[in-house]
């Protein structure tokens, strides 16, 4: 069950004061979004960039909140309910989130990096469900400033093991939210070439995503890539313990004789433990996601036979190296909800490594948040599609000449066609599917594969 706060200790948490109702109300599920508003919920009234939420407050009153969080003065009309006033909704949240949070006796893990954070959160929740504990996983990837402290809110006495994606666009954010969220274990999958527009550099990527594991208090482990250089040398002055996971030969957890295809196969060794695993899904950057699994479950405990029982069993995230197969034979590999240089390079060699013998189509889309870098990193992106076997490329998006230049200069042997909205590429791509033929969409989460991809998978 989840400990009760009633409005007035709202208030005192958040430096704020409530204007007018009964204080001893208690505080309902919040909700931001007025259009999400049903009877009993509280109304938090942000300001965004597009929109604030204090000009929709009367709506979220008609539609049944019991009470709203405001950071100014907004009428009201007549209403039973009650009114906190803030200097800032955004800090309450957050305030509300770390007091919910030190009033819950479970275990933190804290996970981060470039890419595979949102794979690695629910493998590592799979891992601790299967050992039978009671686990809460933050949902999808709610793990902003925003959406973290929510997910903080929804936790209860009845978990043991709180498992939540800490995500970050600025340096300090992730320390923010690890102030939050308190993990006593923290993951650091990589640190890839993401939100460079932000971040300006590798180096500052890294130094972002270092910052969950400086957080950790000294009884605390963090789980640290070691095969990405980046994080392996900050590891040595950590006041924690630290595993290390990956194919490098001084990896605490480390996986051999990787065998790509439809299924991901490798041996994974821990001591003088080795055992040949078998992952549902293509990827090798799907290997190092299952070794930060068993990492953690190993610092919490859990057996290895149960370690490897629960790596075989776990599916993965919608749309996350997500393999589909028509009605045809044809099979898509769905792996559209993110992309930067990082994981574009990881998805397009997995996805050519695992359908050696089929025809092999890549339904790409632009890359995102890369600011100066854009031009300059799509023109890679062509080179890197020019080096790999596969037979066509379809990119969607004005990013298209960029990437087709540096195809070009690296005289790739596939047809490389270009298309400015998703009916034209459908249109294209719907004929080029046959029983042999193999499909990677990738794209950043803006682009939308999904209406493409969609409309496909249920035609014969």
């Amino acid at each position: 069950m989840k400990p009760a706060w009633r409005m007035d200790d709202v208030a005192r948490l958040c430096g704020g004061q409530v204007m007018s109702g009964d204080p001893k109300t208690e505080l309902g599920p919040i909700v931001f979004d007025s259009r999400a508003v049903e009877p009993g919920v509280t109304f938090l009234a942000l300001k965004g960039h597009r929109q604030d939420g204090h000009d929709f407050v009367s709506e979220a009153v008609a539609r049944g909140a019991s009470a709203v969080i405001v950071s100014r003065e907004c009428p009201l009309p007549s209403w039973p309910g009650v009114c906190v006033r803030v200097s800032d909704s955004l800090s309450a949240l957050q305030a509300l989130g770390a007091a919910h949070r030190d009033r819950l006796g479970l275990r933190v893990i804290g996970v981060t990096g470039s890419n595979g954070k949102t794979t690695t959160k629910e493998m590592v929740s799979h891992v601790l469900t299967r050992a039978g504990n009671s686990v809460f996983s933050s949902k999808g990837n709610l793990n902003s400033q925003l959406g973290l402290p929510l997910m903080l809110l929804e936790m209860d006495d009845s978990h043991e093991y709180g498992v939540l994606e800490m995500g970050a666009s600025q340096r300090g954010e992730i320390a923010r939210l690890a102030s939050l969220a308190k993990p006593q274990v923290g993951v650091i999958t990589n640190a890839g070439l993401a939100h460079l527009e932000f971040f300006g550099s590798a180096e500052g990527v890294a130094e972002a995503k270092w910052e969950l594991a400086a957080a950790l208090p000294a009884t605390g482990a963090a789980v640290i890539n070691a095969d990405d250089p980046a994080l392996a040398a900050r590891a040595r002055g950590l006041k924690c313990s630290v595993i290390r996971y990956g194919t490098a030969a001084g990896a605490d957890v480390r996986a051999e004789n990787i065998r790509p295809g439809p299924e991901t196969v490798f041996d994974l060794t821990v001591g003088f433990f080795r055992q040949e695993v078998r992952l549902s899904t293509p990827g090798r950057f799907n290997v190092y996601n299952a070794l930060a699994a068993v990492a953690v479950g190993m610092w919490e405990k859990v057996d290895m036979k149960t370690l490897v029982r629960a790596l075989e069993t776990f599916s993965p995230p919608p749309s996350r190296m997500e393999v589909r197969t028509r009605r045809d034979g044809a099979v898509f590999v769905l792996d559209a909800y993110n992309a930067n240089p990082s994981s574009m390079k990881a998805s397009l060699e997995s996805f050519v490594s695992a359908y050696p013998s089929r025809r092999k189509i890549a339904v790409l889309g632009g890359m995102k948040e890369l600011g100066a870098f854009m031009e300059k990193e799509h023109e890679a992106l062509g080179a890197l599609l020019a080096a790999l076997s596969l037979d066509e490329v379809f990119f969607l998006g004005e990013e298209a000449d960029w990437v087709r230049r540096g195809f070009e200069r690296g005289k790739g042997a596939a047809a490389f066609r270009g298309f400015g909205n998703k009916e034209a590429l459908h249109a294209g791509l719907r004929g080029r599917l046959s029983g042999g033929t193999a499909v990677l969409f990738k794209a950043s989460r803006s682009v939308a594969l999904e209406n493409i991809y969609g409309p496909l998978l249920t035609e014969k």
